[in-house]
């Protein structure tokens, strides 16, 4: 069908370049479209006969006259084999012929590219409201997401590791056509943007257990890295969060949601974050706060007073680097030895030892979570 929108920017288009009055009609043989606007809308009984017959053009001038037909030239418009309208010429049919198969060449034309951008559309729709569901909607209707999937081309059985990425100083929607020419994107492989300034990507993993668990880290870095040598070249940079494996789509709202917890809480000047680095810390943000207080108010009270945030600041330095002293000291700017003070006084407060004893780090890494989760009103 041609839409009267597309037909009148046809005319407007076409009138530049012929003195020809040119008149588009629809499969109803109504002019939709003229180069005289006063034809608007009336009944042209000739493109009406071309639309349901068999003639591919009618010249006018040689058959009996009809309301609102004028000599000329009037050929069908097809496309993908349907008779979609007619456009019309009028004048001697002879001159007007090849201007006429010009324009209904250009029309054709105009109307495939059309249909081409509305799937394309179509298709966005479908994955927006895909990611939507994925990402969104904890309970979604898993048999609406399968259809979605089945539509989009995109497998369920196949693991993928969803990439948070988070731009900085470049469009996510540019960031995701240089992403696309990736020799390493594939069709299986899922991305959209969030808004401007994020994009989620759902990557597909190797289906072997020795690639996915020990060559995972590589083939994101792999996955990235033409459009990290773009958006160096562009003086831009992202942060990337990757959360967790999954196979199932119900499950997929639950990875999204790892690489968001990733963004909040884990704080890193690399590039990249994985979710696997980091899931110690996870189980201890899911605990209930309530558990938590449960366990750590008397430990909390027993505190100097004004030290809490002191504590916290130390003691998370101290974790994210792996209690190297030196790295946390320069984290924090300050003097290792003022560091070290500080620590030990946690430790003979709290009688533990965590360089030496696991127990007693496990112990520490907890209570600085809830101290943590408490004074930033994070909960899970």
């Amino acid at each position: 069908m041609i839409s009267k929108l597309l037909a009148e920017k046809f005319i407007e288009q076409v009138t530049e370049y012929t003195s020809y009055n040119v008149n588009i009609m629809d499969e109803d043989g109504v002019i939709i479209a003229s180069r005289n606007s006063e034809r608007v809308g009336q009944y042209h009984e000739i493109a009406y006969r071309i639309v349901h017959g068999e003639e591919d053009i009618v010249d006018t001038t040689t058959i009996e006259q009809f309301p609102n037909v004028l000599p000329g030239i009037n050929m069908v418009i097809e496309m993908d084999g349907r008779r979609e309208g007619v456009v019309g010429l009028t004048g001697e049919p002879e001159e007007a012929r090849p201007v006429a198969m010009i324009v209904k060449m250009a029309i054709q034309s105009m109307l495939r590219y059309e249909k081409q951008q509305e799937k394309a559309r179509l298709r966005e729709n479908r994955k927006e409201r895909f990611i939507h569901m994925l990402t969104e909607v904890e309970y979604a209707d898993s048999q609406e997401i399968r259809e979605l999937a089945e539509e989009l081309g995109y497998p369920e059985e196949r693991i993928r590791i969803p990439i948070l990425a988070i731009m900085d100083g470049v469009n996510a929607s540019d960031f995701l056509v240089h992403l696309k020419k990736s020799p390493y994107h594939t069709l299986k492989d899922v991305s959209l943007a969030l808004d401007e300034k994020r994009v989620i990507i759902f990557k597909t993993m190797p289906d072997t257990v020795s690639e996915l668990f020990s060559d995972y880290k590589y083939i994101v870095g792999e996955y990235l890295s033409p459009v990290l040598r773009w958006m160096k070249e562009n003086d831009t940079q992202a942060k990337f969060y990757i959360g967790s494996f999954q196979d199932s789509y119900a499950r997929y709202y639950y990875a999204y949601r790892h690489c968001r917890w990733l963004q909040e809480y884990i704080k890193t000047e690399g590039s990249s974050v994985f979710f696997y680095d980091h899931v110690g810390e996870y189980l201890h943000f899911i605990t209930p706060m309530r558990d938590m207080a449960n366990m750590f108010y008397i430990f909390e009270s027993k505190f100097p007073e004004g030290k809490i945030d002191d504590f916290i600041e130390t003691v998370g330095a101290l974790i994210r680097n792996n209690f190297n002293f030196n790295k946390a000291a320069q984290e924090l700017f300050i003097h290792k030895n003022t560091l070290v003070y500080r620590y030990n006084k946690y430790k003979e407060l709290m009688d533990i030892d965590p360089v030496a004893k696991a127990s007693d780090r496990s112990f520490l890494e907890s209570f600085y979570t809830y101290l943590y989760r408490k004074r930033n009103k994070y909960n899970i």
